[in-house]
């Protein structure tokens, strides 16, 4: 392989939707979060403490922003591909057992100090690790790129409905009681949701319906944020309410959303490496947290293609190695209900994007010729 094929494979490799509904994203994690880390408290301090501190509400709009997105392309594609979905499901499952099991079990054996409970740290990384980016280019075998890049969609769902019962055991809201509060984002989801149709679908021109749109969606993330709840999960309800409404809803929201969705994503990038801040824990806890999402994608990937019809079960784990932007969103949501104990969690996972993203680089299936 030549110095030029090189560098092509490692443009193409980046060429990925972050998540299920958003755009191919040129941006890769590898760039942003060391970006993050050079504007952040530990390098040139142009993200002070007091800046990252004044953010936290943009973080919490954008993982509401986040959640809506996923929660749209959801709405209207799992009924239609129910056999991806449920596979994707199984693999995003696979996936967060297996890392949450093997960190559980080191943690308790190796007796390593965190701040937070080891259930939790263990869930909180299976978690992370669970969501999986999608090539958007021609990577190897055409029709299973395209049934890999579905299930890598698809997956994004299951961690995001799990991490709001596990942001309920972090958090240290009113709704203490994991049911209570999760039934309580879905329905605040689902309340904020009717809201937003309303006045969306009764909106009198273009300009005003943007207005609503992002009004929503402050909506979505404020109220969220105040009760110590989880925005992605709140965001997914109020998109799959918008889906089978009655209406155009879904459709004006996807549009305005096009809008700002790179955007957000690169935000969320910046602000989780200038976040960063290096522990005994959360140094301990990367090279088990690559190894064993690694490891969860390939077994993930050859249970979900026992149901993915013409995709090799050695070829779908490979796919699915890029690293998801919703399992960075989800580790800058538990920071937000837990600052001092999460600090570990958010340096092994935004660290662990870094070592994932590049290790794909190595293991994606070869590009077709044109």
């Amino acid at each position: 392989m030549t110095l030029r094929e090189r560098l092509e494979r490692v443009t193409w490799v980046f060429r990925t939707r972050a998540a299920l509904g958003v755009r191919p994203l040129a941006a890769p994690v590898m760039i942003f979060i060391p970006l993050g880390v050079l504007l952040g408290p530990q390098a040139a301090a142009v993200l002070s403490p007091t800046a990252l501190a004044h953010l936290d509400i943009v973080i919490s709009i954008a993982l509401a922003t986040l959640g809506v997105v996923v929660g749209i392309a959801a709405g209207r594609e799992a009924g239609a591909a129910m056999r991806l979905f449920i596979a994707s499901t199984v693999e995003a499952c696979v996936t967060m057992i297996v890392v949450a099991g093997a960190v559980g079990i080191l943690l308790q054996t190796w007796q390593v100090p965190v701040a937070m409970p080891v259930l939790l740290v263990s869930l909180a990384l299976g978690i992370c690790a669970a969501a999986s980016a999608a090539y958007s280019v021609d990577v190897g075998d055409p029709h299973a790129r395209q049934v890999a890049a579905r299930v890598a969609d698809l997956d994004d769902v299951a961690p995001i409905l799990l991490g709001g019962m596990v942001l309920a055991i972090a958090g240290s809201g009113p709704a203490r009681e994991v049911g209570e509060a999760t039934w309580l984002t879905i329905g605040l989801g689902l309340s904020l949701g009717v809201t937003g149709w309303l006045l969306v679908e009764g909106a009198a021109g273009g300009a005003e319906r943007g207005v609503f749109v992002l009004g929503s969606l402050a909506l979505l993330g404020g109220a969220t944020a105040y009760l110590g709840l989880s925005p992605l999960l709140a965001g997914l309800a109020a998109g799959i309410l918008w889906v089978v409404a009655p209406g155009r809803c879904d459709v004006i929201v996807a549009r305005e959303l096009r809008k700002v969705q790179h955007p957000l994503i690169v935000l969320l990038l910046v602000i989780a490496g200038a976040s960063l801040e290096p522990t005994t824990a959360g140094i301990w806890l990367l090279a088990p947290y690559v190894i064993f999402r690694c490891a969860g994608k390939i077994v993930g990937g050859w249970t979900a293609a026992r149901m993915a019809p013409a995709v090799a079960p050695s070829d779908l784990g490979a796919y699915l190695i890029p690293p998801g932007v919703i399992g960075i969103a989800f580790a800058l949501n538990v920071a937000q209900v837990a600052p001092d104990a999460a600090t570990s969690l958010v340096f092994a996972v935004s660290a662990g994007a870094i070592a994932s993203e590049a290790l794909a680089i190595v293991v994606a299936p070869a590009r077709q010729a044109a």
